[in-house]
């Protein structure tokens, strides 16, 4: 009997505690005994940690269900601080998507809400590995403590086979969008500042800092990249890349500031720089191994002539950033005309909003480096014409000497006095043969020898005909021009000149 009724008495203050925990005013005084306060009703579960009720100004409070703030009804779960909270879940019962979102009011604001990582379930202490800011911003890694210095992306201990970022969209879309993978946006003044920075230091292999890979679409960008520059005098870079190794030492390995490839198929090129280009290296490829039907160029003078020299200036364009300065060259459609293989056709995109392509633009232009062969070789081709025209006058003038000595000669036979003679080699100037012409004594021996005109001894033909003819070859001489004389008993008599090309 005594039993029952300690069982019954059991279950009325039962009863009674329930009650007093499930329903009605919180106490602002957490009674001992309980060591905990909640409050119950449909739908929610509330807790009062301190504070005289479940305000948000001074009182520290969590809530799990659907709570009523004053203005609307949110859904899930609340952690409340004065002036701060944090929660997870629906703002609102027509919500699609569930957020988390902290909270912040007065001079406690949170101005950060942060990722952290710990190694003990005693302790407080624990590594920050990333960090959202106020502002719309995302910082990964530890920040400084002792500096104003935080990092974007730090993945100073990336293990091995790791990516630091990876930004994809697999989304199907028959619409034109514009996807970012990722942006970084600074809007404060400062010295320096990063927008993606990478590091890799020690023996490492195949590193790559930033990679970006990406598969079909109408307008695809792999890194794109605008600077703007307002202050006097500064200087920005949409793209800044730079090779070299530490001091003092030099790098043996091949090596580039900016890499770029395309396969060598039309309207694909491995850089398109819309606007100046200065280059202080070199940038063609001329190795003979690298070439196949290797000809000399001919005849370049004749279609040079057909080529127009010009000096212009652009028309303002919205396509294209074009200087304007006075300008000096050639038309695309005249040097097609002639050498047709120095033109290219490049079709660029017109883009509208979102980088939606509009059209296309066509224009025409110039391989002015092609042009540099071209042009040498009709300098040599020119050489060759003026060299052509002196000898030509040289042997003009030969031969006006020979007509005068000749026609001295000729006047000395008539009166006796001379009975040698030894006319210009015809031709003259020659390439394979010339014949030359000759006239002794009776009973006299004498030779016609040729020397350069160094002096150089080259040959000597033995004659003893009163009167005949030397056949002479240029196979037996060379190419250039030459002397030859007529010398009998160790005397010259009559010397001539004689160009052989």
């Amino acid at each position: 009997m005594k039993k029952n009724i300690l069982l019954l008495v059991l279950f009325i203050a039962g009863i009674t505690f329930a009650q007093n925990r499930s329903d009605g005013p919180v106490t602002t005084t957490l009674p001992s005994s309980l060591g905990e306060t909640f409050r119950f009703d449909s739908g929610l579960v509330t807790q009062l940690d301190a504070g005289s009720g479940f305000g948000f100004t001074s009182d520290r409070w969590f809530s799990l269900g659907r709570l009523f703030t004053g203005s609307q009804n949110v859904y899930g779960l609340r952690f409340q601080l004065p002036n701060k909270a944090l929660t997870l879940g629906y703002q609102d019962i027509n919500d699609l998507n569930p957020r988390l979102q902290w909270i912040g009011s007065g001079s406690s604001s949170a101005t950060d809400f942060e990722f952290r990582v710990a190694n003990s379930f005693t302790s407080t202490s624990s590594t920050l590995v990333a960090t959202m800011t106020n502002d719309g911003k995302t910082f990964f890694g530890p920040q400084s403590t002792t500096t104003n210095t935080r990092v974007g992306v730090d993945y100073s201990n990336l293990p091995s086979g790791r990516t630091g970022v990876t930004a994809q969209n697999s989304t199907s879309t028959s619409s034109y969008s514009t996807v970012t993978g990722f942006k970084s946006i600074n809007n404060v003044f400062c010295q320096i500042k990063n927008g993606v920075r990478v590091e890799s230091d020690g023996g490492a292999f195949g590193n790559t800092g930033v990679s970006v890979s990406l598969l079909d679409g109408r307008y695809n960008s792999g890194v794109s990249a605008f600077a703007r520059s307002e202050a006097s005098g500064g200087s920005s870079y949409g793209v800044s890349g730079s090779i070299g190794g530490p001091s003092g030492v030099t790098p043996t390995g091949f090596g580039a500031g900016i890499y770029g490839s395309s396969a060598a198929s039309t309207n694909r090129y491995a850089g398109y720089f819309n606007g100046n280009v200065f280059v202080t290296g070199t940038f063609t490829v001329s190795d003979k191994k690298l070439k196949d039907n290797i000809k000399i160029e001919e005849n370049i003078l004749d279609k040079l002539t057909q080529l127009d020299a010009v000096s212009y200036t652009f028309k303002p364009n919205d396509q294209l950033n074009l200087p304007s300065e006075l300008q000096h060259g050639f038309l695309a459609q005249n040097l097609e005309e002639v050498f047709p293989e120095l033109v290219t056709t490049i079709t660029k995109p017109i883009l509208g909003e979102n980088n939606k392509e509009l059209g296309m633009y066509e224009y025409k232009a110039v391989n002015y480096v092609g042009m540099i062969s071209i042009l040498t070789s009709s300098l040599q081709e020119l050489q060759e014409e003026v060299k052509t025209l002196k000898n030509q006058i040289e042997a003009m003038n030969v031969q006006a000497a020979s007509d005068k000595e000749e026609a001295q000669l000729n006047t000395q036979d008539e009166v006796g006095n001379v009975e040698f003679s030894m006319e210009q080699n015809k031709p003259n100037p020659f390439t394979n043969q010339t014949v030359i012409n000759y006239t002794l004594p009776s009973n006299t021996k004498a030779t016609i020898s040729v020397v350069d005109l160094s002096g150089k001894f080259i040959k000597d033909y033995n004659i003893s005909n009163e009167k005949g003819q030397l056949t002479i070859n240029s196979s037996e001489i060379g190419k250039g021009i030459f002397v030859y004389a007529l010398i009998s008993d160790n005397e010259v008599i009559i010397t001539r000149k004689m160009i052989i090309r």
